[in-house]
């Protein structure tokens, strides 16, 4: 029994120096557990944006339905909806050119200041189980509220929150997708949507909220980089390799999310400034000697079944 509560001692030892190190800018934080892809079983999938690209901040990613559309968005985990804005109307591309013959009560370019001031995003935030939310962006008009989802509802991964759509900032139609975790809950998300003070480089919270989205990809790391090729929307398998055990050191820049019943990290196993990883065992994590994360680094190891959204 001593031998046990060491162990977890230890591990709560090394995920209080994670969390210290997730509040520093230039760390990667990884979501805790895999989410689903947010889009209707069967729809082919790609990503426009990932973590490394997205043009306004770190750690989201832009995902587009391929081959047709309309395309229903779906929840990525179980959890409760915190927020809803899907009454704005405005499509807002970068410059007013991309309107065409679209009036201005449609489609204001940002370049426009006779409406740019009105371009807002319809959204929906919701809350999961571990502690992380999700965030879901440029519905259509009504899209959600007209299937009836109202704020504070539970709803199941993988039923639909409304359609793929450009309503506010957006290039075209596409989901904008978020997984984060806010530092105060709901009073963390401002008026607009975003995060508090995550786009002001001179706080230590700095693109810190948003963490990089894994999913249940059928691959051993669940981290979608840009790809042409798509993937097609399922149910997270809850599949579960026997064992994991993660390399010597991951290198500055490098990120990743495995999972397994059992992961036994390796001696002297190292994440460096500027790394991340997440691990997540059905079982049990064996933290092996000579463990390190560096100042700057990110790590979490948490305990639940394999492709399970939002387990603890």
């Amino acid at each position: 029994m001593a031998r046990v509560l060491a162990i977890l001692c230890a591990i709560v030892a090394l995920l209080a120096a994670a969390d210290a190190a997730f509040a520093q800018a230039g760390s990667l934080p990884v979501s805790k557990g895999r989410y689903r892809v947010p889009y209707q079983n069967g729809t082919t999938v790609g990503a426009n944006n990932d973590h490394t690209s997205h043009p306004s901040s770190l750690n989201r990613i832009d995902l587009g339905g391929r081959g047709g559309g309309p395309y229903n968005i779906v929840a990525a985990a179980d959890g409760w909806i915190r927020i809803i804005e899907d009454d704005n109307k405005l499509w807002c591309p970068s410059d007013t050119s991309s309107c065409g013959a679209l009036p201005t009560t449609v489609c204001c370019g940002r370049d426009n200041p006779a409406c740019s001031g009105n371009c807002r995003n319809n959204y929906v935030w919701m809350e999961h189980a571990n502690g992380e939310w999700t965030k879901y962006t440029h519905f259509p008009t009504n899209s959600v509220t007209g299937r009836g989802h109202q704020v504070g509802d539970f709803i199941q991964g993988g039923t639909v929150l409304g359609q793929e759509g450009r309503i506010g900032l957006a290039g075209g139609n596409h989901l904008h997708f978020e997984v984060a975790r806010p530092h105060n809950g709901i009073a963390s998300i401002g008026s607009t949507g975003f995060l508090a003070d995550d786009g002001d480089p001179t706080t230590d919270d700095y693109d810190r909220q948003n963490r990089i989205p894994a999913f249940c990809l059928g691959g051993t790391n669940g981290i979608w980089l840009n790809s042409t090729e798509g993937i097609v929307a399922a149910n997270c398998p809850a599949a579960c390799d026997p064992t994991s055990a993660p390399g010597v050191v991951l290198g500055a820049g490098s990120v990743r999310q495995l999972q397994a019943n059992i992961i036994t990290t390796g001696p002297n196993h190292e994440i460096l400034s500027g790394a991340g990883e997440a691990l997540q065992a059905q079982t049990r994590v064996v933290m092996g000697p000579g463990f390190r994360v560096r100042a700057n680094g990110y790590f979490s190891a948490n305990i639940g079944g394999c492709d399970a959204p939002g387990s603890l």
